[in-house]
């Protein structure tokens, strides 16, 4: 044990001669506070995503995510998601749901916010970040960063992986990648088309890219620039603002 002694001395004092090699904590806070920083904290927004209204509202760890529509049979349904849990209002009274059917209206509420507020929520404590190799993507250069999740605190969803990558000058989250294990699982990259800053916040629209099941999120930039990725469908979110 003691000869690897010395190698590790080494180790350590190259690693401390080397400040400006950031974490992958500090490249996701430089990431927060370039798309939103404190205005994450205090922010109310109303969107329009695939035929539904969705409100969002943040004060200081009180939160509340709503999603609203008619359904087929002309019902008004209203969604709420907020720090008491799920329950679903229709026509204004509250529904009688099955655990089951809570829960999966709750995640699909959740989702859809989830997405939206990226890269803020990779502040979360059950985030195991990691910094990858930097990647070049149409000529610039971009952070790669892993993220997986702890199951304690990392939702139903916790075995899902992650890759962002930010642009190396701004962080920008211009583009981002996922497998996930829910309906069979499978695999998407996300290259963003548009940016709209509302109430301080930097939200976006993608072109979602659905990607062979099993591929590796590293080998993605390379087939997004090869042509080699399916567009599967336009993420597309249009803001009211408050």
């Amino acid at each position: 044990m003691r000869k690897f002694l010395p190698f590790v001395f080494i180790a350590v004092i190259f690693a401390a001669c080397n400040p400006t090699e950031k974490s992958a904590e500090e490249h996701i806070q430089e990431a927060i506070q370039y798309h939103g920083g404190n205005g994450y904290s205090n922010l109310e927004v109303e969107f329009k995503f695939r035929d539904k209204d969705y409100k969002l509202y943040h004060n200081n760890g009180i939160f509340k995510y709503e999603r609203i529509f008619i359904d087929s049979t002309g019902q008004h349904i209203n969604d709420i998601l907020d720090n008491d849990g799920f329950k679903r209002l229709i026509d204004g009274e509250n529904a009688d749901l099955s655990t089951e059917d809570s829960a999966a209206y709750a995640n699909s509420v959740n989702s859809v916010h989830y997405f939206a507020l990226l890269p803020y929520n990779l502040n979360d404590a059950a985030v195991i970040a990691t910094n990858k190799d930097d990647a070049l993507i149409n000529g610039e250069a971009y952070k790669t960063i892993e993220v997986k999740f702890k199951q304690k605190g990392g939702g139903t969803d916790y075995e899902d992986i992650f890759m962002f990558w930010f642009n190396t000058k701004t962080y920008d989250m211009d583009y981002f990648a996922y497998s996930y294990h829910t309906n069979g699982g499978g695999v998407r990259f996300r290259e963003s088309i548009n940016s709209e800053r509302v109430n301080g916040v930097i939200f976006r629209d993608y072109n979602n890219y659905k990607v062979e099941k099993g591929t590796d999120l590293t080998e993605l930039p390379a087939l997004f620039e090869s042509g080699e990725l399916e567009l599967l469908s336009k993420i597309d979110l249009e803001f009211q603002s408050k």
